[in-house]
């Protein structure tokens, strides 16, 4: 896991205090920088590698990269500041002095974009938030144009803007930023990569409630040598045939012992049928296609763990579910926007949330004690004030089908034992998971390719 943190400006003064000055920080983030950007360009010494550079600290650790890259031996190094009219930090100034005192040549006129092998962007910082001048939105136009490898300094310029520089990867400075797990960011950021500046993660940023889940992060069911079919937990799906049928082979195949589908009848042999709710179930996943909610208002369903999906948004009833710590939530979007109104009696529209899902997430949470988790292009996990992002998954999940096989995999984990807020999580690093290991056309991924790709975690 790595922490996450809306802005790190106390971690960095933080390293201060532990004797690490702002030249050092900056020396650091240069060089990690100028080691990315080697490792990244496949020609090596002869790559033509250009810096676009704002005025601030951003653009400062730029000019410390382009330094140690020609200390390396890479000769074809430019340097163009796209506006003069930037206002220069004192540690910019330094850091530009040092260069022409070593013969570093700054470009006068526009450079041609096409010429360069990589491009590393440092225009702006993630303090910007000004609107994009006229001349500086060309330049990044002409830059997003170019086949030359794409890195962005700490944050894209202009990250969350109509017009934003558009990476191939994004070398995030100390510790990652909220503002590059949103939804509308991904597009942009590319690859991230985290630079650390002369601590260790863990000591650069100790106290983080937020996390962004890597692969090494995922705990899955482990089943004794002795296990039998009742030992993995019996899991209810209350859902319509097809719906309830994915979400039934998704627990199944995420390591639900049986599994019960309150329905007249399924598409799979593996899946039992069931007229009504019994106290064996271990765990219930509800909502996905199902029509009639009057099920919610059962009694039976307080003293078992829940996974409320779908239509269960559209229903009050839900709200007697939400202060409980053993119930989970899986909204996308437009059904978390009806969510807030029933809990909130706000219209927050499904682009509002898109702009802002962190902090319509912590929100929501702050309020009730079930785990939420919002769906989307990097879901995000929350309880109270633990947050947890997955960012690994693609566009092939952009299916229906792929929320269902989610639910009845949170319901497995539910079902073996595992807390709401654990389940939700493992899950969902899970679900991304499969979807980053299908090599094949991102088109031709389903429902069932995702129930299938489960056999490979």
């Amino acid at each position: 896991m790595k922490a996450v943190f809306k802005d790190i400006k106390e971690l960095e003064q933080r390293a201060i205090d532990l004797g690490l000055d702002e030249i050092l920080l900056m020396e650091n983030a240069g060089y990690e920088l100028a080691r990315i950007i080697e490792k990244k360009i496949k020609k090596r010494k002869k790559a033509r590698i250009l810096f676009l550079l704002g005025g601030g600290n951003n653009a400062a650790d730029a000019l410390v990269a382009a330094r140690h890259l020609k200390q390396k031996y890479f000769k074809n190094i430019n340097l163009f500041c796209v506006n003069e009219g930037f206002k220069k930090s004192s540690l910019f100034l330094k850091q530009a002095e040092i260069l022409k005192k070593l013969d570093f040549k700054f470009l006068f006129k526009e450079p041609n974009f096409k010429e360069f092998d990589c491009i590393v962007d440092a225009i702006f910082g993630s303090g910007f938030n000004k609107k994009l001048d006229q001349k500086t939105s060309a330049i990044i136009q002409k830059a997003n144009l170019s086949k030359a490898f794409k890195i962005s300094c700490d944050i894209p310029s202009a990250l969350g803007q109509k017009l934003c520089f558009k990476a191939d990867l994004t070398l995030c400075m100390g510790a990652l930023k909220e503002l590059l797990l949103e939804d509308f960011a991904k597009e942009f950021v590319g690859e991230i990569k985290l630079a650390h500046l002369g601590l260790t993660h863990k000591k650069f940023a100790p106290h983080s409630k937020a996390f962004l889940l890597e692969k090494k992060d995922l705990k899955m069911i482990e089943r004794r040598i002795d296990s039998h079919k009742g030992s993995c937990g019996h899991i209810y799906i209350v859902a319509s045939a097809s719906a309830g049928t994915l979400a039934g082979l998704g627990a199944l195949n995420f390591g639900g012992g049986l599994v019960s589908l309150l329905n007249d009848k399924s598409f799979s042999p593996l899946l039992m049928l069931k007229n009504e709710i019994h106290t064996e179930a271990d765990a219930i996943a509800l909502g996905m296609g199902l029509e009639n909610l009057e099920l919610l208002k059962d009694k039976r369903l307080l003293k078992i763990p829940l996974v409320l999906d779908a239509n269960c948004f559209s229903s009050k009833e839900i709200l007697r579910h939400l202060k409980r710590k053993d119930v989970v939530l899986t909204p996308h979007p437009k059904e978390f926007s009806r969510l807030l109104t029933l809990c909130f009696d706000e219209e927050i529209s499904v682009n509002e949330i898109q702009k802002n899902r962190f902090f319509y997430a912590k929100k929501f949470a702050k309020a009730f004690q079930c785990v939420l988790l919002l769906k989307g292009a990097n879901p995000i996990v929350i309880q109270d004030e633990e947050i947890f992002v997955v960012n690994c998954g693609n566009q092939a999940l952009a299916k229906g089908g792929s929320g269902d096989v989610l639910s009845g995999m949170i319901a497995a984990l539910l079902g073996a034992g595992f807390k709401a807020l654990d389940a939700a999580k493992n899950a969902t690093l899970a679900h991304a998971l499969v979807a980053k290991k299908y090599k094949f056309n991102k088109n031709s991924f389903d429902a069932l390719k995702l129930i299938k790709g489960l056999k490979c975690l």
